[in-house]
């Protein structure tokens, strides 16, 4: 068998696999990158977009309740066409994925191998019936649904996932969604938008991956008013006339079909790292250290959702460039986090900014917290939206910001301010300091900075304390 020497291989074309690729060919021709396909990347064809398509047409008709307070007419007229909404899904996601595709056009031909490669005693890589021995080798093969075992045997097609949902020609009746995280969670509310009558299971205490508890009882409470939330383990069985039945302790139902939103596992377990001396933790991935995207002594580097890094599109295209620009060079790669970002599109919004509410916990009375409320609030008011809270987080001797949690109408947009604020190590006297237009959702964000600089031991002065006092029209604010 012919032996192919290269400089880098690169074992998958999402998203981490694409950018390191990016890098690679910066340096050296001598790469190639090995991905059966489908090509297209998980964020195009099945995660971030083609979700958020789906959720805009689920966002857009809820928005129809609020049509006779604006003074339009006309709203019980407006009917859900689940099979369009489904098919425009499809047109958008397949738009999405071609462009990805034909972005590879230039190296597709001559640098792509359409088959899966396994690793060989000796560190070859065999596909498609030829040897390749790279001198680097960036794992960028993505992840899949967790299904329980024994599911898609019982239950077949009934049995969907975030892979599988944007396929179905019309919506089901019943759905129930078998975990409610960031997928589950907006998945769920979407459907539920749309018609379909949607309980979801989770026997976390947490939903949507929000732990602050004084904002996860407020998510809670929104989310029940849409769908049913039932905090236990569901055991699904077979049911009457094609339905599925879903038991737990306390209870059963019956639905057309599952949707699983159980989280994901790496794509690792048919590579052969064990035949190279890899092992692969409980959860199937590589026991990276902290920081590092190489396993110590190799030139293995492991990017996007086989990595150590969370599973976000921003983050496995950081890892991907780096690990290619390290690959390419023969060094060690390590890599220095963005601020953590986590946003989830359900409505209202939840995003997670800076440290999380586990770690500052830790912390005792070195942080302080401070809340408000976006229920009455001049936007949210003018915009008949749902209310929230925003909660911050800062170290009590600089008032220096460490985090955030929100749940709260448009919250994308107050995340990125954050996060921006956050890695410049801003305190809450200078983010204070910064006009808050009227009215916008950055006038709550101005009360919950104010109310956490109180709890400080950083005093203002009396002046600067004035000028941060709200408007006499600032709607929902506390007037003294």
């Amino acid at each position: 068998m012919k032996t192919t020497d290269l400089d880098v291989a690169i074992i998958g074309a999402g998203t981490a696999g694409l950018s390191a690729r990016a890098e690679v060919a910066k340096l050296t021709d001598r790469y190639r990158v090995f991905d059966p396909g489908p090509y297209g990347t998980t964020c195009a064809r099945s995660a971030c977009m083609p979700s958020k398509a789906f959720l805009q047409s689920a966002h857009d008709i809820h928005r129809r309740a609020a049509f006779d307070d604006l003074g339009i007419v006309g709203a019980d007229g407006l009917r859900i066409d689940g099979a369009r909404v489904l098919s425009q899904t499809r047109k958008l996601r397949d738009g999405l994925v071609e462009g990805v595709i034909e972005g590879m056009s230039p190296w597709r031909r001559t640098h792509l191998v359409p088959h899966a490669p396994v690793f060989q005693g000796d560190g070859t890589l065999h596909a498609g019936g030829t040897r390749f021995a790279p001198r680097a080798t960036v794992i960028a093969t993505g992840s899949r649904p967790v299904v329980p075992k024994g599911w898609r045997e019982t239950f077949g097609a009934r049995v969907l996932t975030s892979d599988e949902i944007f396929e179905l020609r019309t919506l089901p009746g019943r759905v129930a969604v078998i975990g409610l995280g960031p997928v589950g969670l907006e998945l769920g509310q979407a459907l539920a938008r749309l018609g379909v009558e949607v309980t979801g299971f989770d026997p976390s205490a947490t939903i949507g991956g929000l732990e602050d508890p004084r904002l996860q009882s407020r998510l809670r409470q929104a989310i029940a008013a849409e769908m049913t939330v039932i905090e236990a383990q569901a055991d699904p069985v077979e049911g009457h006339d094609g339905a599925i039945g879903v038991q737990w302790d306390d209870g059963r139902i019956e639905v057309d079909c599952l949707l699983v939103a159980m989280g994901r596992t790496p794509n690792l377990s048919d590579l052969g790292l064990n035949e190279i001396g890899v092992d692969l933790d409980d959860g199937g991935a590589p026991e990276l250290r902290p920081g590092q995207i190489n396993l110590p002594g190799t030139r293995l580097y492991f990017a996007g959702d086989v990595g150590r890094g969370p599973a976000l599109l921003h983050e496995a295209a950081d890892e991907g460039r780096l690990a290619g620009y390290f690959a390419a060079r023969d060094m060690d790669a390590g890599i220095r986090r963005r601020t953590p970002l986590r946003i989830v599109f359900c409505e209202p919004q939840i995003a997670v900014v800076g440290a999380p509410w586990h770690d500052l916990q830790d912390r005792g009375d070195a942080v302080v917290v401070g809340e408000a409320a976006f229920d009455q609030a001049g936007r949210t008011r003018l915009q008949r939206a749902a209310g929230g809270a925003v909660r911050i987080y800062a170290q009590k001797t600089t008032a220096r910001l460490l985090g955030a949690a929100i749940l709260a109408p448009e919250a994308e947009h107050l995340a990125h301010l954050l996060a921006y604020a956050i890695d410049r190590g801003d305190d809450l006297q200078g983010l204070l300091a910064m006009p808050a237009y009227h009215p916008t959702h950055e006038e709550v964000l101005r009360r919950a900075l104010r109310a956490a600089l109180e709890k400080s031991d950083v005093d203002t002065p009396e002046i600067e304390a004035i000028r941060c006092k709200d408007t006499p029209d600032a709607c929902g604010a506390d007037q003294p």
